[in-house]
């Protein structure tokens, strides 16, 4: 399979979870929106909410796949990978916003309860089953959003995933506490502000995680430095390659920049070191992938004093 297959069967992958998203996404909030007005549950409308978030993040994703495909031209001739990382600030920034606004209203609620204020109408059984519903597609869909980013390894689809994951937490805040009014009397019903203060926390540190990963990688924070030290070891494995050094790193989205310095023998070749610097670069193609951007600058080895001049 070329490349150039391969890129498409990865773009194809990336662009159908992100479909099924946006369809099972457009279900449950609909449900959300008209079981939570019936059924009397201002948690459920909160979560239909949150699920509509999601769409944004789903569009954010695919603008941010298309854009990060597009080949290198001459206003980026590093290729475009940063697109995907936008979008997955973007959606870092919506987890972050959505844990202060369920945190906010879930203090509000538990404040509430301590002052004794006397509660409404109990929420509809329907609203627990709805919110188990949830539950349960947005847990399928985490799992295989997760799978397909593993797969083909864009950070945009890892954010999503995790953003899936948050909207199943926050169901299960709600089946929860509207689970236990319903099935024990509405004297429970104070846990439902009290799971989602949990949720809003969990969430909010996802969000922090997200952000300042993909912020690192926007202002060219260096690959890790066991990487960096496992780039240098890799030069230092290429017969005739010595001293490597002044190694510069960062991120293009999902792909690495390497800029190296190496020395070789003063009397070899130029035929011969190019065969060397390019079999290097095929080592770092194919440990960090067929996209990482390899430069290589070549300088003569040092002489030892005890060479004659």
């Amino acid at each position: 399979m070329t490349d150039t297959d391969n890129g498409r069967r990865v773009k194809s992958a990336e662009e159908r979870i992100t479909g099924v998203s946006i369809a099972v996404n457009a279900l449950l909030s609909g449900a959300k929106l008209l079981v939570g007005w019936l059924g009397r549950s201002s948690a459920l409308l909160a979560d239909a909410a949150h699920s509509l978030s999601d769409f944004a993040t789903d569009f954010a994703v695919l603008a941010g796949v298309h854009f990060a495909r597009k080949p290198q031209d001459e206003d980026h001739r590093y290729g475009h990978g940063k697109y995907e990382t936008l979008a997955t600030v973007a959606i870092g920034m919506v987890l972050a916003w959505g844990a202060l606004e369920i945190g906010w209203h879930a203090l509000g609620g538990i404040l509430r309860a301590v002052a004794g204020e006397a509660p409404g109408a109990g929420p509809s059984p329907w609203v627990f089953w709805t919110a188990v519903v949830s539950v349960a597609a947005k847990g399928w869909l985490y799992h295989a959003t997760m799978a397909t980013a593993r797969a083909t390894g864009s950070p945009a689809l890892v954010a999503n995933a995790w953003h899936h994951r948050s909207d199943a937490w926050s169901s299960v805040a709600v089946a929860g506490g509207t689970g236990a009014s319903v099935f024990f009397g509405e004297q429970w019903a104070v846990l439902d502000p009290v799971a989602a203060l949990f949720v809003s926390v969990l969430l909010g540190r996802v969000a922090w995680q997200l952000l300042r990963e993909q912020l690192g990688a926007l202002t060219d924070r260096s690959l890790a430095p066991s990487l960096c030290e496992e780039i240098l070891e890799m030069a230092r494995g290429v017969e005739g390659v010595s001293d490597p050094h002044k190694l510069r790193t960062r991120m293009v989205g999902r792909y690495p920049v390497i800029d190296l310095h190496i020395r070789l023998p003063a009397d070899m070749p130029l035929e011969n070191a190019h065969r060397v610097a390019s079999d290097l670069e095929k080592r770092y193609l194919a440990r960090f992938g067929a996209e990482t951007l390899v430069t290589l600058h070549l300088e003569p080895a040092k002489r030892n004093r005890t060479e004659g001049a």
